[in-house]
């Protein structure tokens, strides 16, 4: 990058500096210069985009895909709070409404931070060329997409199946679940493309089991990302159908889903109502449709966590100080797997605990939480945290896609399936004590794969015989 790149970068973020004294002008400034960095880096601005596909064709990337997910979700739905905090409440402002400046004032520091993170996180990331990725495996040339794809998916759910039985192996289990889910996705999607029948059936029937699963696991963001991922897959191919399904989309995943999860949550709490999970989920998917009460607590609440961000942010280092080290310290002692240490503290109580410290919840209350990524990066050292964690965030995101398209010949495998299979925590990120557990194992599952692919001819060599001296 030149230097008028670099000057392009920063422009909003000194801006919002500059205007610091007029906290709402400072905190608009800090929010859409996130939209900005978009378009830099989506358009190539900054640094070229790999040119091997087109744009609709390489979404599954990191550039694009963690980018908009990681930075939309972390610092671009702080609006709906923003907007609550001057006094809008669903979408008309309430009368004779008192603006507490001091809160609008720790908002948009809050907003001026996550802004720094999204510009650390793209350094972090042009730092490793994105456009550069030294293959040295392919797919074997006559492959059969369609029955590699449905051997890849049933071969994910029955180790997925196996390993939940074995003590110490769930995160495996997660990990297989999780890279099924994305290869019987992309099989439907695949299937649907090339019109081949047989595969649609198979792959329909897979896709249609896991949604019917995640209805009755409790949570948002299973159900919102099996929307999203088809929308991906397709929309290269059918751009119109998709592009007029965007509205329809956003009504399900930011309307009816909260909603629905939120029914399905209090039936479930009541065990004297509850007769079957497909009872329940009928029942609060039912009630998510006729349910006329606004979503606004959603949007200003449990969508964006900058809330709870000013919470940390005026409680370190006033009243507790940086952690320096501390939070990478325990993130390196949950690396260790419990069946070696049996004493190990608990994960969720190692970061729970700077949660209670903070205030953010009691330690008398039954919720969980835990401190988003960038949270933890100003808690480990205020502004130089974050823009290193951020930095380490983006490099890794790089680093991490182009081992996977080294080692699995390219985009298909490599990072639609198996990058964003396996590390899908990055989509979101959270806590460093996650982060770091994941990426390990991840790490390690990937090689294992690529070993028995390539043991079976489903790979071949186009370099050196090793994968590890990929890493190098």
């Amino acid at each position: 990058m030149n230097n008028v790149k670099y000057v392009a970068i920063f422009l909003p973020l000194f801006l919002s500096y500059f205007l610091e004294t007029a906290p709402i002008i400072s905190y608009f400034t800090a929010w859409s210069g996130s939209f900005l960095l978009f378009y830099l880096s989506l358009t190539g601005f900054i640094a070229p985009l790999p040119n091997d596909l087109p744009f609709a064709q390489q979404m599954m990337r990191p550039i694009i895909i963690i980018q908009l997910i990681f930075c939309g979700f972390n610092f671009c739905s702080s609006i709906f709070n923003f907007l609550d905090t001057l006094g809008m409440q669903d979408w008309e402002w309430r009368p004779n409404y008192f603006v507490n400046m001091e809160k609008v004032r720790n908002v948009a520091e809050a907003q001026r931070y996550y802004l720094l993170g999204h510009i650390s996180l793209l350094l972090g990331m042009y730092s490793k060329n994105i456009s550069l990725v030294k293959q040295r495996y392919k797919l074997r040339e006559d492959l059969d997409w369609s029955i590699f794809l449905l051997f890849f998916t049933f071969f994910g759910v029955i180790i997925s199946f196996v390993t939940q039985f074995i003590p110490g192996f769930r995160q495996v289990s997660e990990q297989f679940h999780n890279l099924s889910f994305l290869s019987g996705t992309y099989a439907l999607c695949y299937a649907i493309i090339s019109k081949n029948r047989n595969l649609i059936v198979y792959a329909g029937a897979f896709y249609t089991y896991n949604f019917v699963q995640i209805l009755v696991s409790g949570f948002k963001e299973p159900i919102i990302i099996s929307f999203v991922l088809v929308c991906i897959f397709m929309y290269p191919y059918y751009r119109k159908i998709v592009l007029i399904s965007i509205i329809p989309v956003i009504y399900i995943c930011f309307v009816l889903v909260p909603a629905y999860v939120q029914a399905f949550r209090g039936m479930t709490l009541n065990e004297d109502n509850v007769t079957s999970l497909s009872d329940v989920r009928d029942k609060a998917l039912t009630e998510a449709l006729d349910k006329k009460e606004s979503n606004w607590e959603f949007l200003t609440g449990r969508l964006s966590e900058i809330s709870m961000f000013t919470v940390y942010i005026e409680s370190t280092p006033k009243r507790i100080p940086y952690y320096g080290l501390e939070l990478v310290n325990q993130a390196l002692i949950v690396l260790v797997p419990r069946i070696a240490w049996k004493e190990k503290p608990v994960t969720e109580k190692l970061v729970m605990q700077r949660v209670y410290d903070a205030g953010v919840v009691s330690d008398l209350a039954k919720v969980s939480a835990k401190p988003m990524y960038i949270v933890d990066g100003y808690l480990s050292g205020g502004i130089l945290g974050i823009m290193i964690s951020l930095f380490a965030y983006g490099y890794a995101l790089q680093y991490l896609c182009g081992l996977a398209e080294s080692w699995f010949g390219g985009y298909f495998l490599g990072t639609a399936i198996m990058f964003n299979g396996l590390f899908s925590i990055f989509w979101r990120g959270l806590s460093f004590e996650f982060i770091l557990n994941v990426i390990l194992y991840s790490v390690l599952t990937m090689w294992v794969v690529q070993r028995i692919l390539y043991s079976y001819d489903f790979l071949e060599k186009i370099h050196d015989d090793n994968p590890l001296n990929a890493v190098l």
